[in-house]
């Protein structure tokens, strides 16, 4: 939406109207979806606090030729999420049931953007695909999947890399 890049380059001037008619407009979206995949008010209200306040402080990194303002308001809880996953978890295993992956439960919201992503990925060769549903949509670290997928890192890394840029052409025609 070209309104909310506007908003967030207000934000990023430091107006606080813009950034609480940023937060209205997407408050009661944000909370639901990080209430889906968290299952805890408590948490998913804190997670959304978090967020908001990486939007407030964080406005000027936006780039619009990376993706959507939203795209970039939900990769940040997508990241606040996974942050808070791997705290939790002892010797920093991932405690993030299978089911929860943040990115993939948008996905799941959003029947369109769903089927879109499908269909981009059926674009990409297995070994591509492997890389993306490990470390962009299943909230692995490189290094994780790099170990999941017993590939360097280096070779993941380029893998996910080209993955994402076919994938953008995709999407974005």
């Amino acid at each position: 939406m070209e309104e909310d890049g506007a908003l967030l380059g207000a934000i990023a001037r430091g107006s606080k109207v813009a950034f609480q008619s940023y937060y209205e407009r997407h408050v009661g979206r944000l909370l639901g979806y990080v209430l889906r995949v968290t299952k805890d008010r408590a948490l998913a209200e804190d997670v959304v606090q978090e967020v908001f306040t990486a939007v407030w402080l964080k406005a000027s990194s936006y780039r619009s030729e990376q993706g959507t303002p939203l795209a970039w308001m939900y990769m940040i809880a997508r990241n606040k999420l996974v942050d808070r996953w791997r705290r939790r978890a002892p010797g920093g295993e991932s405690m993030q049931p299978e089911a929860e992956r943040p990115l993939l439960a948008l996905v799941q919201a959003d029947p369109v953007l769903s089927m879109s992503l499908e269909r981009a990925l059926e674009g990409l060769n297995p070994e591509q695909r492997q890389a993306v549903e490990l470390a962009v949509l299943g909230g692995y670290t490189h290094e994780e999947a790099a170990v999941e997928l017993a590939v360097p890192l280096g070779t993941l890394k380029s893998r996910v890399r080209m993955a994402l840029r076919h994938l953008r052409a995709l999407l974005t025609e």
